[in-house]
């Protein structure tokens, strides 16, 4: 029986078989889409211009530098630092005003599930305050967080002096105050208290917990303030890191060791929608914190584990059809537990525009619940590793991030890059180039530049109050502060003015659509042209039902549109566009006419006979719709 069973175990050794080289793949890919183009025009690049191929072989991972040791939980913890399972906590923050609302909130989020909880301070904390909140929380079965903007000290030690009054042994309590002075600092512009001082009281705030709370975190480093503005991934990494470093030096001069200081940080990502990209980010980011912070020279080798949380990005959450966000963060949940986050907060779907009801919270909860509990995403260690993909991926990030980390040390570190706004400018650069995608529709936004609901109204919807000002108290700024936005907020804008205007003239901007034929071509064009006005809030007018140029006139001029966009096929606009124009203008002097598509030749010709512009899958959407927008507003055209 046991021959048998070798034999057959022989048998199904992939030795046994004959090995097939990439090129021999690459050949027959070549072969089976030859009409489509070669090999190297199924490559793409990322935003950072790595370039991604249609597939992997495990001759890519030949030579990477992480393979010499790939076990999960040992070092450089490509494959994370657990070595049992891939469990996480789910996270869910809770705004701390009055205690005892704050209290009732923590409450059902634990009921519904959740096992860490962040508070947001909106108000100094008191010593009754502080009771009260852990009065009916365990801190042992449910770990407390702090998201401040001051006094780390201070708090870690009323949060202590509550545990140890309510008899808990604070030396098994696991959390994180979340105080980032050097990200507030790029997000303000200023600090009201100086950064020395900041940086003192993390210091003292590591000697504290040392003794009283080892497991708790004095501070983080969190890389949304660059994410959530347009950053790259490998920006975010090396921005990111580049700030610990800066950390570390200046709690070094202030006495406090490596191991000291690295077991006290953690990091906060922001996960986008990216998702390959998004996993391989925090397999290379454990990497490269792992071999920066051994130069560092610490003690112990677990003091160069990276703590990571995570967070859902707002930069591409919308507040037109919001529940498109729910599956938009459920793929950045997925990233973030495959990637190996250690705890993980999903921002609500409605976050963006409102303040989150039960519902979007339960929703949020559920998300993580679900890939927890029926996907199982927590069972297996590394459960990206493997995939030639991700593990390409996770080289050339961290190659790309490696440099960019180098370059900013060159310059004299993350505080001297912030004064030259090297930084600023980087992610400024990207910013720009990502909103013009948007703006282009070479990156969808579903709901937003694409596939908009015509029917959904938000302006009574969008929260009344103005957006939090930054503190300023009058100080200068001592570094340019980034801009954080959202890639849908231009849209956005055009929406909510085209909302605005229909209250005020009693209906919105009028679009109509006027078919030459019904082809298949005029049709196509028309969809087009309708999912293009319609993004900007435009009413618009199908006039499939009365095709042709005179009942089409009639019927466009009927409804008193903005503008009227002439859907045909290259054979309409060679043979009737024209006179559609003129018939138009002659009826309506001041009418705006469009046209969709066409070839170079006949577009140049139906400009002169008096087209006003011209639409096709190049053009920049946000200007054509700002442009009739502004036509609206000045009067030029009255609906």
């Amino acid at each position: 029986m046991g021959k048998a069973k070798e034999k057959r175990e022989q048998t199904l050794l992939f030795g046994d078989f004959p090995s097939v080289s990439k090129e021999s793949w690459k050949k027959q890919v070549e072969k089976r889409f030859a009409k489509l183009g070669s090999y190297e025009d199924f490559i793409w690049h990322t935003e950072d211009g790595i370039a991604v191929e249609p597939f992997y072989t495990e001759e890519e991972t030949e030579g990477f530098s992480f393979r010499e040791n790939q076990i999960p939980g040992e070092f450089p913890f490509v494959r994370g630092t657990r070595r049992k399972d891939n469990t996480w906590f789910l996270s869910e923050d809770v705004k701390l005003a009055d205690s005892k609302d704050a209290v009732r909130d923590a409450l059902a989020a634990i009921k519904g599930g959740a096992d860490s909880l962040t508070f947001i301070p909106e108000t100094k904390i008191k010593r009754g305050a502080m009771e009260t909140l852990i009065r009916d929380i365990d801190p042992l079965r449910t770990r407390i967080n702090f998201a401040l903007r001051e006094d780390p000290e201070k708090i870690c030690a009323l949060f202590i002096s509550a545990c140890r009054k309510k008899g808990i042994d604070t030396q098994e309590i696991d959390g994180a105050v979340f105080f980032d002075p050097l990200s507030e600092l790029l997000a303000c512009g200023h600090l009201v208290t100086p950064l020395e001082k900041h940086v003192e009281k993390i210091a003292k705030t590591i000697e504290y917990l040392s003794d009283a709370a080892p497991g708790y975190a004095a501070f983080s480093v969190k890389s949304s303030t660059y994410k959530d503005s347009g950053a790259t991934i490998t920006q975010e990494l090396a921005f990111t890191i580049a700030a610990a470093v800066e950390y570390l030096v200046m709690l070094r001069q202030r006495g406090v060791d490596a191991d000291s200081a690295c077991r006290h940080l953690v990091f906060s990502f922001s996960t986008g929608s990216s998702y390959f990209a998004e996993i391989a980010k925090l397999r290379a980011a454990r990497a490269l914190w792992a071999n920066v912070a051994e130069k560092f020279t610490p003690a112990s080798a677990e003091s160069a584990k990276m703590r990571t949380h995570c967070r859902t990005t707002t930069f591409n959450k919308t507040i037109y059809d919001s529940h498109v966000n729910i599956p938009r963060a459920t793929l950045e949940a997925m990233a973030s537990v495959i990637g190996g986050a250690d705890s993980l907060t999903v921002e609500p779907f409605d976050a963006r525009h409102r303040e989150p009801d039960e519902f979007s919270r339960r929703v949020a909860r559920n998300i993580q619940l679900l890939i927890k509990n029926e996907s199982r995403l927590d069972a297996v260690t590394d459960p990206g590793g493997g995939s030639y993909h991700i593990e390409e991926l996770t080289q050339s990030i961290s190659r790309k991030s490696l440099e960019l980390f180098q370059e900013i040390e060159r310059e004299g570190g993350y505080l001297e890059c912030l004064r030259s706004g090297f930084i600023q400018n980087a992610v400024k650069a990207s910013r720009e180039k990502a909103l013009l995608d948007i703006s282009r529709r070479k990156k969808t936004l579903v709901g937003t530049n694409e596939f908009p609901n015509p029917l959904e109204k938000m302006i009574e919807h969008v929260r009344k109050t103005a957006p939090t000002e930054k503190e300023t108290d009058g100080s200068t700024r001592t570094v340019e502060p980034i801009a954080e936005s959202r890639a849908a907020q231009g849209f956005e804008r055009i929406r909510l003015l085209s909302e605005e205007l229909a209250e005020a003239a009693g209906g919105a901007p009028k679009v109509f659509l006027l078919h030459l034929s019904d082809s298949p071509q005029t049709i196509a064009r028309s969809v087009f042209s309708m999912n293009f006005f319609g993004c900007g809030g435009f009413t618009v007018i199908d006039g499939a039902e009365s095709p042709g140029i005179d009942k089409g006139v009639t019927a466009a001029l009927r409804e008193s549109p903005l503008a009227v966009v002439l859907c045909g096929s290259d054979k309409d606009y060679e043979q009737s566009a024209e006179k559609a124009i003129k018939k138009l203008k002659n009826k309506k002097a001041g009418i705006k006419t469009v046209v969709p598509g066409g070839p170079q030749n006949v577009t140049e010709k139906l400009a002169h006979a008096g087209a006003d512009d011209f639409i096709n899958s190049d053009s920049d959407v946000l200007e054509v719709l700002e442009k009739y927008q502004q036509t609206l507003l000045s009067g030029e055209v009255r609906p």
